[in-house]
């Protein structure tokens, strides 16, 4: 069953939540930085997990498509940020393996 909205039945002020989603959809990505710097400073990407990574980076495509088709802005720049921090990071195994 689908369900609609009627224009009557909008929801009430949201900026409060979308500038928090906006917010942190920028800053945890950022939160990886350090790991990044940790494997690429030391030369070490032992422990680093080539599935895992790739399957962020699949999952974050499918979502930036769907934020994209939706033009959910918060998840459009959140799945920006983490494929440019992701990539690098999937990247390190192909380099220091």
């Amino acid at each position: 069953m689908k369900h609609t909205f009627h224009p009557k039945h909008k929801i009430k002020n949201t900026d409060k939540i979308d500038s928090l989603a906006l917010a942190v959809g920028i800053i945890q990505p950022l939160t990886t930085i350090p790991q990044i710097y940790l494997v690429y400073s030391s030369g070490n990407a032992s422990e680093v997990s080539l599935f895992m990574w790739t399957g962020y980076n699949i999952a974050s495509v499918v979502l930036l498509i769907y934020g994209l088709k939706h033009k959910l802005k918060p998840i459009v720049w959140a799945q920006i940020l983490w494929l440019i921090v992701q990539t690098p990071m999937m990247l390190s195994v192909f380099f220091f393996q």
